[in-house]
């Protein structure tokens, strides 16, 4: 039996050997490249449930941890053989000059270089100028000459990835992201066909410029000790990152400076990170773009401190709204610290029965609350209804219109609540009401009266019997309770005369407009 190598060179014969040794000859030669990772569990087309779940610890350990000997792994676990099989021995994790440990090119010699080549060289030299699929550089590292496994092509090339962050944009379904996160790694192993990349090289003269002032006005230090400056990708991972934890408020609302509205507008725009910093980011500030060809750029200091500026506005944006809730609170409260107003609702205790306003009242009451800021967000939340991270503006504008209507009955309880533990020398639940009775002379008398639960039922029954009673005489209940109010106020008005006359004591003492 003859066997015979079909390939571009034409027909070759596999002469010798038996059985599969021919076909053993033939993959030698398709596969020359092929790298020798010295893993079972690994070196699979199809991984074991074990040997998917080693993986995938290793994987979130080179995201997570790659600055660590031996990415932070201990133990004797397969995900610690397959870091020792494919990134230790490999030399892809070993230590940096600095000192640390990060994610290397292999050297020449090498059997991941052929592997490492094919996408740090071939497609990432095109993807400088298109986006290139990964699902294309996955079939690549299959395909001869390399001829991966299926089980480890997905640690490779993480760790190509991770040893280029500063210089490779990652999109998924057409979005960048800003980094490699570990959630993002699982759906990257499962759907390759989903995500791009785009290699962004390093920028020179104009852009190079603006790139350099951006990285010092917001602190960005490049990665790699071995740069001297920071990269185009680095500079936008900064400001997406921010701009993704921004919460809903921040991002709708028109109550920030000109510059911070048009840095977080052109921000959620941005499609690709050179045309956004380059060309949308100064626009937006009303500046020319920094031109691929130019040797100098005269606006980049420039730029970059308004920018600077911008992001620190739209950052403490959340700070500033809870510190101003907070100054609402206290100026509608008439109160100068939290701690007052939280003194003031707690001793309300168990009188308030009302479902809406007792919750407001315990949200005040709530000293648990680690600052002045997570307090007044509580209690903002409770009177709008939703959390002032998702606000509008026009939410913030009805949160101070309810405010004053919710701090004026607050303040009303606090008052009722002294003169009822005045009044009452026992103790016991009891409601208490603020009575105004208008004299015919034009002149107010202004006073609390209370009521214990226990004295409820046999006040309520003698009420009903005098009602009764009056309702044969008034024609209708209605009339006959008012005529009993009218009675009531009369002799509480004439005993507060009677009291103020023989020793200065008054049921009502008068107050002014500002009771309590």
């Amino acid at each position: 039996c003859r066997f015979f190598l079909l390939g571009p060179g034409g027909r070759e014969e596999l002469r010798g050997g038996r059985g599969s040794a021919a076909l053993s000859r033939a993959a030698d030669r398709a596969y020359p490249d092929t790298p020798v990772l010295r893993n079972e569990m690994l070196q699979r087309t199809d991984l074991t449930s074990q040997a998917a779940k080693a993986r995938r610890e290793l994987l979130d350990a080179m995201i997570e941890r790659s600055a660590e000997k031996d990415l932070g792994l201990t133990g004797y676990g397969p995900e610690v053989a397959m870091y020792r099989a494919a990134l230790l021995k490999t030399g892809l994790h070993r230590r940096a000059a600095g000192g640390g440990w990060e994610f290397q090119r292999p050297g020449r010699q090498g059997r991941l270089r052929p592997a490492w080549d094919v996408v740090a060289g071939d497609f990432f030299a095109e993807a400088r100028f298109r986006r290139v699929n990964l699902r294309a550089l996955t079939e690549a590292l299959l395909l001869p000459p390399v001829g991966m496994k299926p089980g480890a092509a997905p640690v490779f090339l993480t760790a190509v990835l991770l040893a280029h962050r500063d210089e490779i944009a990652l999109y998924e379904h057409g979005t960048f992201k800003p980094a490699l996160t570990s959630e993002l790694c699982e759906r990257l192993v499962k759907n390759p066909a989903h995500f791009e990349i785009k290699h962004f090289a390093a920028a020179a003269g104009a852009r190079a410029e603006l790139i350099a002032a951006l990285a010092g006005e917001l602190g960005i230090r490049p990665q790699d000790p071995e740069r001297q400056a920071a990269s185009l990708v680095a500079v936008l991972r900064r400001l997406v990152s921010a701009a993704r934890r921004w919460e809903r408020f921040t991002r709708r609302t028109e109550r920030l400076g000109d510059d911070a509205r048009a840095v977080r507008d052109a921000l959620f725009t941005a499609v690709e990170p050179d045309v956004f910093l380059f060309e949308t980011l100064p626009a937006a500030l009303g500046l020319p773009p920094a031109e691929a060809g130019a040797k100098a750029y005269p606006e980049a200091r420039r730029l970059a401190q308004r920018v600077a500026g911008a992001m620190a506005e739209v950052e403490g944006h959340r700070e500033h709204l809870l510190t101003r809730l907070c100054d609402l609170l206290l100026e509608e409260s008439g109160a100068t610290t939290r701690e007052a107003v939280v003194r003031q609702a707690a001793a309300l205790g168990d009188g308030v029965l009302d479902p809406e306003v007792r919750a407001f009242v315990l949200t005040l009451a709530n000293d648990a609350a680690e600052s002045d800021q997570d307090w007044a967000n509580a209690v903002a939340t409770v009177v709008a209804k939703k959390a002032p991270a998702e606000w509008a503006d026009a939410d913030f504008d009805r949160f101070r219109h309810e405010l004053k209507h919710r701090m004026a009955a607050f303040r009303r309880l606090v008052a009722l609540h002294a003169d009822a533990r005045f009044h009452l020398a026992a103790g016991g639940p009891f409601s208490a009401l603020q009575v105004t009775f208008t004299r015919p002379d034009g002149a107010e008398h202004l006073g609390v009266v209370t009521v214990r639960d226990a004295e409820r039922s046999e006040a309520g029954r003698a009420l009903d019997a005098a009602v009764d009673a009056l309702a044969e005489v008034a024609g209708s209940k209605r009339r006959g309770t008012e005529a009993l109010l009218a009675v009531l106020g009369e002799r509480l008005i004439g005993a507060e005369a009677e009291l103020a006359a023989t020793d200065g004591a008054a049921i009502f003492p008068e107050r002014k407009a500002a009771h309590g």
